[in-house]
C-alpha cells in the first residue's frame, strides 16, 4: 500500500500535470474466472489490494480483464468473476471513493471472457448491484475478436454492436492500440499506430466521434524504441480535429 505521503504527492503531481481521470490496469496474473482454489483464492485477495490501492491514489478506474475460465463452462466463469469481485469489493467504499471497475473487452483467446460484448455487458449487468462498474474497450482486442473497425461502415456497425450490448455512455475509457495480426485472429499483438492492420484513419474516427466524447483514451503500444510511447500519443493527438 502507498504511504499517505506518496498518495498526496500523487495527488499534488496529477493536479499540476491536468491528469484526469487516473486509470489503473489490474495485475494481469490476477484471474477471477479460475477453477483452481487456490489461484481464485490469491486473485481475490490481490484484486482487492488492487482496489485499496486505487482508493488511497484517487483514481477515477480500474481496469480488469475478466480472466480465463479452462476447465469449466462459459456460464460458471462468468458467474464467479461476479461473486470473486462481490467478494473482494465487500466492505469498501467504492463509490464514495469515485472509483469505478472498467471490465475490458478481450482478444478472444480459448477460454478467455469478454472478446464477445454481450459477455462484457453481461458481466457490467451483474455487477451494477454490487459495485460502480463500466467498460473499456480496446481496438486491438477488438479488432482480432473478429469486429470489423477498419472502415467507416464497419466501424459504425461496431459501435452500434456496443451501444446495444455494453452502452456506449458505459464505456469510460478506449484502448487505443494498433493490431499486429489480422482482423478475427484472436492474436493479442499490439502495434504503433498506423504501423498495423487496423491503420491509421480509424483512430481519427474514433477520437472524433461525438458519441465518445465522455471517454477517455490511452495508448498501450509497445516500446521498441525510446521515445516510440511519446510518438504513438502524439499520433492520436494529431488525429483530432
Amino acid at each position: 500500500m502507498p504511504s499517505a505521503l506518496e498518495c498526496t504527492e500523487m495527488r499534488r503531481m496529477r493536479c499540476e500535470h491536468d491528469l484526469t481521470p487516473l486509470v489503473i490496469h489490474v495485475n494481469y496474473l490476477v484471474n477471477l474466472a479460475a477453477v483452481k482454489p487456490d489461484v481464485y483464492a490469491k486473485s481475490i485477495t490481490a484484486f482487492r489490494g488492487e482496489v485499496e490501492r486505487a482508493l488511497a491514489l484517487g483514481a477515477e478506474h480500474l481496469v480488469l480483464h475478466p480472466g480465463s475460465f479452462n476447465g469449466s463452462t462459459r456460464e460458471e466463469g462468468l458467474a464467479r468473476v461476479v461473486a470473486g469481485i462481490t467478494e473482494a469489493t465487500n466492505g469498501l467504499d467504492m463509490a464514495g471513493g469515485g472509483l469505478s471497475v472498467l471490465i475490458e473487452n478481450t482478444a478472444g483467446a480459448e477460454f478467455s471472457l469478454g472478446s464477445k460484448f454481450e459477455q462484457v455487458a453481461e458481466l457490467v449487468n451483474r455487477l451494477t448491484p454490487v459495485i460502480p462498474v463500466g467498460a473499456c474497450i480496446d481496438t486491438c482486442h477488438s479488432h482480432v475478436a473478429g469486429y470489423e473497425i477498419t472502415t467507416q461502415a464497419g466501424l459504425a456497425a461496431t459501435l452500434a454492436a456496443l451501444d446495444a450490448t455494453v452502452g456506449l455512455k458505459r464505456i469510460a475509457v478506449w484502448h487505443c492500440n494498433d493490431a499486429k495480426a489480422a482482423c478475427g485472429s484472436k492474436l493479442d499483438r499490439h502495434e504503433h499506430i498506423g504501423e498495423g492492420t487496423i491503420g491509421l484513419a480509424p483512430f481519427g474516427w474514433l477520437l472524433n466521434d461525438p458519441q465518445l466524447r465522455h471517454a477517455a483514451f490511452i495508448a498501450e503500444t509497445p516500446v521498441d524504441e525510446e521515445g516510440d510511447d511519446r510518438r504513438d500519443v502524439e499520433a492520436l493527438k494529431g488525429l483530432v480535429d
